[in-house]
């Protein structure tokens, strides 16, 4: 955030102060020779601007932004990327403007009346609920309404007139209604045929289904179509934007752009036709175009052929067009000035050292690059664990694989083994019972039957 960024922040910022650096400006012995007798920190074409005006200013910015002890000003300083050096000279750049713009006005005879003042602060007080508002908004920016007129209306003022008289001696552009004209004339093609649009908008959203909002839209269109309801009622009653407190009006389609589904529906359309159902992605349209624009036989030869909309736009065009010519201008104007900018003296108030903070500020941007690195060599190990976690599980994995299938080799070979245990000693069995039963060759009858029943299972 540069100084002058800060200053733009203030609480009369949205006044149309051009020169919103003056916003604490209050209390200032003014630019040019003003100031207390000193030391002398610039000069403009031979006119003075006093290093105590810009202590004085800088004094005021500190009491402003609540930097007023020198920790708060060093931290600021260095968070922001100033020096003491580089804050004198932007102060010293902005008086240095303030002195240009009044000699060059001097030299295009503008000045500022009283009621321009009057009119601008107005203006300025109809932006607040109340004039007490107004008053609170000045306390906060450290102003008085009288250095507020001072220091800020009329500069804005001054600058606005020197604007206007530069534009108005640039006879190579011309200006005003003519320059408005030929600006006109050059757009005359672009804008023959154009279109000024009208319509209802039912908009999608998530408390119908598209079936229900296109039947909606649909019995608004066929009362439009009997004629028992207009379009600027149908649109101020069911439009679902801005456009609805206009009668649904929303401009010309040569001064704006329409999605493309809208723009080939007002392309098929002319004076007085109302469309079908429009759908695009904000919803449901119903269109109607309500004045068509025709470029006159033998062209443009006044603005006075214009829609008032068009006149608008040129207006605009103009507007910006000088603003950026009188950028230009200003910039040659300064370049070819005499500026002379002094060395900085030594014991200025607002030139504390640095070092601390600038110290402060180095260990603490480390502190966090040593934590934002702690954090990733954390990753980093929960990483790693995670990962020989895994391979552990999957050599637990083989193991345990590599077990499954000693085991189901060794069940194979088990089971004809106990088969043969169990034929063993059904033989030791059957020799028992035959031998019970007495007869030797019943029993080594059934010896032998038993023997090749286990030689059977062992094979």
């Amino acid at each position: 955030m540069k100084f002058s960024s800060f200053v733009k922040g203030k609480a009369l910022k949205s006044v149309g102060a051009v020169s919103v650096a003056l916003a604490l400006g209050a209390g200032l012995a003014g630019c040019g020779g003003g100031g207390a007798a000193g030391d002398v920190a610039a000069t403009v074409n031979g006119q003075d601007i006093m290093e105590q005006t810009v202590t004085d200013y800088v004094d005021n910015f500190r009491k402003g932004a609540n930097l007023e002890t020198d920790e708060a000003w060093g931290e600021w300083m260095v968070s922001n990327g100033y020096t003491p050096e580089s804050v004198r000279e932007e102060v010293i750049n902005y008086y240095v403007d303030q002195d240009l713009y009044e000699q060059a006005a001097a030299e295009y005879n503008v000045t500022v009346e009283q009621a321009d003042i009057d009119a601008q602060l107005e203006q300025t007080k109809a932006m607040f609920e109340s004039e007490e508002a107004f008053q609170e908004a000045l306390t906060a920016s450290n102003m008085t309404e009288e250095s507020y007129i001072e220091d800020v209306v009329k500069p804005t003022i001054l600058q606005q007139k020197l604007s206007e008289a530069v534009a108005a001696a640039d006879t190579e552009n011309g200006s005003g209604d003519d320059a408005a004209l030929a600006q006109a004339q050059q757009m005359a093609d672009q804008w023959n045929g154009a279109k000024r649009v009208s319509h209802v908008l039912f908009q999608a959203d998530d408390t119908k289904t598209d079936e229900e909002l296109a039947a909606e839209a649909q019995a608004v269109l066929d009362q439009i179509n009997a004629g028992t309801l207009s379009f600027e009622e149908a649109a101020q009653q069911y439009s679902a934007d801005s456009s609805a407190q206009t009668g649904g009006d929303v401009g010309w389609d040569k001064l704006t752009t329409f999605v493309t589904e809208f723009q080939d529906a007002v392309d098929g359309l002319e004076v007085g036709q109302v469309s079908g159902l429009v759908k695009t992605d904000y919803g449901y349209h119903i269109v109607t175009v309500t004045d068509e624009f025709t470029v006159p036989e033998g062209g443009l030869t006044s603005l006075d052929q214009l829609p008032d909309d068009f006149k608008s736009y040129l207006e605009y065009m103009q507007q910006s067009s000088d603003s950026q010519s009188f950028s230009t201008w200003f910039t040659e104007y300064r370049e070819n000035a005499e500026i002379v900018i002094n060395p900085m003296p030594e014991g200025l108030p607002y030139a504390i050292d640095l070092t601390p903070y600038e110290e402060a500020a180095a260990d603490a941007a480390a502190t966090v690059d040593e934590t934002e690195m702690g954090t990733v060599e954390g990753d980093d190990a929960a990483a790693d664990q995670a990962a020989a976690e895994g391979d552990q599980a999957a050599a637990e994995g083989d193991a345990a694989a590599e077990g499954d299938a000693a085991g189901d080799q060794t069940a194979e070979g088990t089971q004809p083994a106990a088969e043969g245990d169990q034929a063993a000693d059904g033989t030791d069995t059957a020799e028992g019972d035959q031998a019970a039963e007495g007869g030797d060759q019943a029993a080594a009858d059934g010896t032998a039957d038993q023997a090749a029943e286990g030689e059977q299972a062992q094979q």
